[in-house]
């Protein structure tokens, strides 16, 4: 007989949540343990109950410890059990975090090619399935995709308000380099104004703001 995989979901949107119970639910191979608002909650529940084989964990959420946190924390005290984070936004500055956290797994929403169902199998296979290349969306002219390190890393201060000589000493830089820098992805997307620089970043989640991840503003993603 063929073994039922326990699996325990998180995300803090209904809809989501909704989708992901009616996608698993006609599954022979799995059996929805819990499904759950929120990625502290999974903590909780995974103290209270016998372990899940697998957590489904959304990355942002609106109150609370966000999804990569949790998954490190599950990690930490119940290494046996496996993870998929997941996420709608486009940031791909998570997937590192979630990799030397040890997550098996990370899914995005709305971007990938493959179905969650398949990730699930092939997680609970042994695969560690993460995307092979970063989202196709377009930030101005310029694919997000080719957004460096360096670019990512300043784009999401900028997101977080800081000014060109505060992201100088956050990334031990020279203000003028800083400006250069700024003035060479201006250039690139196309997009002539931090605000609207913010605005299309923060819209379409290229990037995302750590204090917004780990619920220190009010706002989500």
């Amino acid at each position: 007989m063929r073994e039922v995989y326990r699996v325990v979901i998180a995300d803090d949107e209904m809809i989501s949540r909704g989708y992901m119970e009616l996608f698993i639910k006609p599954s022979k191979r799995y059996e929805i343990a819990a499904s759950l608002p929120f990625a502290g909650d999974v903590l909780a529940w995974c103290r209270e109950n016998p372990l899940p084989d697998l957590v489904i964990l959304d990355v942002m959420m609106a109150a609370g410890i966000d999804g990569l946190t949790a998954a490190a924390e599950i990690k930490r005290r119940w290494p046996e059990v496996r993870i998929i984070v997941t996420t709608s936004m486009a940031d791909t500055g998570w997937l590192e975090k979630a990799r030397t956290a040890g997550i098996e797994s990370f899914w995005f929403k709305t971007y990938s090619d493959i179905s969650l169902l398949e990730v699930m199998d092939r997680t609970m296979a042994g695969e560690s399935v993460y995307p092979g290349s970063a989202p196709a969306v377009l930030l101005g002219k310029l694919p997000a995709a080719e957004l460096t390190a360096q670019q990512r890393n300043m784009l999401r201060l900028l997101v977080e308000g800081l000014s060109n000589r505060e992201i100088a000493e956050r990334l031990f830089l020279s203000p003028n380099t800083v400006k250069d820098y700024m003035d060479d992805l201006m250039e690139k997307t196309g997009i002539h104004s931090r605000t609207a620089l913010v605005a299309q970043a923060s819209r379409l989640g290229i990037v995302v703001s750590d204090t917004d991840r780990r619920n220190e503003t009010a706002a989500k993603g």
